[in-house]
């Protein structure tokens, strides 16, 4: 499925401009195609169906062409809701098992990714990512839950309601077949769900689900719109089982996260940085980094924590056990410090430690002392950029100013 920037780069600068004018969109140089593809790509006003509508038919069949994508019929509006990925998902991405097969990544990426093909047309892509992500973590808990208590119940003594006899303590209001029960509110049915599974894990799960809001009228609309919209989305997840001894390998879930980190980025453009660095970088990064088991690794602006991952697994290859490492980050974003405890706690990493600030105004110590020795990497992309983000100049060093 293209993204909205590989489809709008097909537009010439011409079009580009008269986007540009249409949703007045702010661009330094309109002589380049480049900015002027970023300021469309990354806009919210300009949406890509908004952009297609305008376009002629013929026009529309012949991307779909070049895409790989279905160009029959003669309707206007099929032709853009393939462009902008709103139409079904197909039948491969529903990873749907034969009985005792196991779930590949290959069609748990198809799977979860086609979820977005339900909030297409309802919210802004840009959104998408904490209302998904935040749906898979929860399903992930509810059905390893499950996995752990059938397992107790062959355990002498063993109360599956017992909360220490669980990674993550589900409450019964947090527990997914309680949740598919739900016909109305069901906005506020998935916040009491994320406030009791904190409340229940306050050392691990604290703060990490409540900045998500399922009764955001400003994104998902009245009552209804929320309610349908919903309902789709836990149906949706409700039809793929995310328990331990259905995955094809023990690290599916935290890849097939980063893989979702990944995609949404590149649906957001300039702004998907704030999150997420490219692959490519992060390995090339964690190469010259060489850590080995045993060190502490700090990285000052963490994003989705997908580098201090990369240092465990870069540890794991090279023979090391990443449980003796520690991992240590900070992150300002609130939303953007959620994604990265959800996607280390996905990745079996619970030891790792993210504190919430800005680095370079309020840094935290990775071990709360002041032995600069504490930490044997650190990796910090640059911390500077703040600048613009309400850094007065006269508070930015000499060299990082532009």
């Amino acid at each position: 499925m293209p993204s909205k920037r590989e489809v709008l780069a097909l537009l010439n600068r011409e079009e580009l401009v008269s986007v540009v004018e249409q949703f007045e969109l702010s661009v330094a140089d309109r002589r380049k195609k480049d900015e002027l593809l970023e300021a469309v790509a990354s806009s919210k006003k300009a949406t890509l169906a908004q952009v297609l509508q305008e376009l002629p038919r013929d026009r529309l069949k012949d991307w779909c062409r070049g895409l790989g994508l279905d160009e029959s019929g003669r309707e206007k509006a099929a032709l853009v809701e393939r462009l902008t990925g709103s139409s079904p998902a197909p039948a491969a991405a529903r990873a749907v098992l034969l009985p005792g097969e196991k779930l590949t990544r290959e069609k748990l990426e198809g799977y979860l990714w086609s979820a977005a093909d339900i909030l297409r047309g309802s919210i802004d892509s840009s959104d998408y990512k904490n209302y998904i992500l935040g749906l898979l973590f929860l399903k992930r808990l509810s059905d390893r839950f499950d996995e752990e208590c059938e397992a107790l119940q062959s355990v002498k003594g063993a109360n599956p309601e017992e909360p220490d006899e669980h990674d993550f303590f589900v409450p019964k209001r947090a527990r997914w077949p309680e949740l598919q029960k739900t016909a109305t509110n069901i906005g506020g049915a998935l916040n009491k769900a994320c406030t009791a599974l904190e409340e229940g894990n306050p050392r691990t799960l604290e703060g990490v689900l409540a900045g998500i809001d399922y009764n955001d009228e400003r994104k998902l609309g009245d009552n209804r719109n929320r309610d349908d919209v919903l309902s789709r989305l836990v149906q949706h997840f409700s039809k793929v089982n995310l328990r331990n001894a259905n995955l094809s390998e023990p690290d599916l879930l935290g890849r097939a996260y980063e893989y979702l980190i990944e995609r949404f980025a590149d649906d957001a453009g300039k702004k998907g940085g704030e999150f997420y660095t490219p692959k490519k970088v992060v390995e090339l990064i964690v190469r010259i980094l060489a850590p080995q088991a045993g060190m502490r690794i700090c990285d000052p602006t963490a994003g989705s924590g997908g580098m201090l991952i990369a240092c465990a697994h870069y540890v794991e290859e090279h023979k090391g056990n990443p449980k003796n490492l520690g991992l240590f980050g900070q992150e300002k974003n609130l939303g953007t410090w959620a994604l990265a405890k959800m996607n280390l706690l996905l990745h079996n990493l619970p030891g790792a430690r993210i504190e919430k600030g800005d680095t370079i105004r309020d840094p935290r110590d990775p071990r709360h002392d002041s032995k600069p020795e504490a930490v044997g990497r650190v990796h910090p992309r640059n911390p500077c950029a703040a600048l613009g983000h309400g850094w007065p100049q006269s508070q930015v060093p000499a060299s990082a100013r532009a």
